[in-house]
């Protein structure tokens, strides 16, 4: 179980839901018309590993510039505490270069699960050909679910946050078939 200690870990929380729910909803919105307009044809294995893989780089590059930009800026508010006359020095320590691969980490934990949260759903969809909706109607179920317990770690209401989480998959599966951006 120590492998998978990193899942559970509360400081990497917002990483791992972020990566998940952005990977989802980048799969409904980039293949949701190819899946529907090709009755369920649309999805192969090749596409779901494309998707994901452009879903992941895309999650860490992101994440790595938050994490880093906001580690930073909490480097500089350390040194007007500490009154420093010259700013960037702590940059230039050991802390710098943690900030740094703190960051790493935690945007390729990010993208991994961005990875994942897409392949999810193209997989699904690829699995299951007939009808077409139904592997987008179950990765939408399960966006929801993830809403939902999301929501019982904070103490929000799994109800409310399932709805919201569903009703924002729909949004971007719909967008995604307007738009039919992997035609």
């Amino acid at each position: 179980m120590k492998a998978f200690d990193f899942v559970f870990h509360p400081n990497n929380r917002l990483d791992i839901v972020a990566g998940l729910i952005d990977g989802i909803l980048n799969a409904l919105t980039l293949a949701a018309g190819r899946l529907i307009h090709t009755a369920g044809e649309g999805a192969m294995v090749s596409l779901a590993l494309r998707i994901s893989v452009a879903a992941g780089a895309t999650t860490i590059f992101v994440f790595f510039v938050a994490h880093y930009a906001q580690l930073r800026v909490e480097l500089v508010r350390h040194e007007r505490e500490l009154n420093f006359m010259a700013h960037g020095k702590l940059a230039a320590t050991s802390l710098g270069r943690s900030v740094f691969f703190e960051s790493l980490y935690k945007a390729l934990l990010a993208g991994g699960f961005s990875l994942a949260g897409a392949l999810f759903p193209l997989i699904l969809c690829a699995w299951l050909t007939s009808p077409p909706w139904l592997g987008l109607a179950i990765t939408i179920i399960a966006l929801g679910g993830l809403g939902a317990l999301l929501a019982k770690t904070f103490y929000g209401s799994p109800l409310a946050w399932g709805l919201c989480l569903s009703a924002g998959g729909i949004a971007l599966a719909f967008v995604g078939v307007k738009l039919d951006l992997v035609g």
